[in-house]
């Protein structure tokens, strides 16, 4: 039985939604590990900085743990099998807009946490890098990383709102015409 390009393309934007919100869960239990020296072995002001990101990091765990159970209510629609129904097409909507608002505020969220990391104060660590007591180099890698993601888990919600809706009018209409011909 072959597939239409349409479920196709439906099924694919399901499964890139899916997998960007198991990339952002994947990051978001890896985002304070290297911050944790900070603590261990920072100033106050590292110290600070340690707990803010820890505050950061619950936020972007919900917001992994919610993009995870959008894809499962998405599928649990069956979009993988079916072009959406009006109940169907407004729940799709409302994650989507749900799901932009959430890595509009990320991003956001990541942008500041980047900044506030560019302009920390790193030298109360040196004395335990000269000693070889821990390995450290100034790097805003783990923030960029998160941009790219929540960047890429937008555009997933886009096309999986794009595909749905595009699918509900065309597809739907293509079967009520073919039923209103018998």
């Amino acid at each position: 039985m072959r597939i239409p390009n349409w479920l196709l393309i439906q099924r694919v934007s399901l499964f890139l939604y899916l997998a960007a919100g198991v990339l952002l869960l994947v990051y978001a239990l890896g985002f304070i590990s290297n911050v944790y020296i900070f603590y261990a072995y920072g100033n106050a002001g590292l110290v600070e900085f340690y707990h803010d990101m820890q505050e950061v990091n619950d936020s972007l765990l919900w917001n992994a743990i919610i993009a995870v159970l959008f894809a499962l209510g998405l599928f649990l629609l069956e979009l993988r099998k079916h072009p959406a129904g009006i109940f169907t097409l407004i729940i799709t909507i409302i994650i989507t807009a749900v799901s932009v608002f959430i890595c509009v505020y990320t991003i956001v969220m990541l942008a500041d946490a980047r900044l506030y990391y560019s302009e920390l104060d790193l030298r109360p660590l040196d004395r335990f890098i000269d000693r070889g007591t821990i390995k450290y180099e100034y790097s805003t890698f783990t923030y960029d990383l998160g941009l790219g993601g929540y960047i890429l888990f937008m555009l997933s919600s886009l096309f999986t709102a794009f595909s749905v809706i595009r699918n509900a009018f065309t597809v739907k209409a293509v079967y009520l015409k073919g039923k209103n011909d018998k």
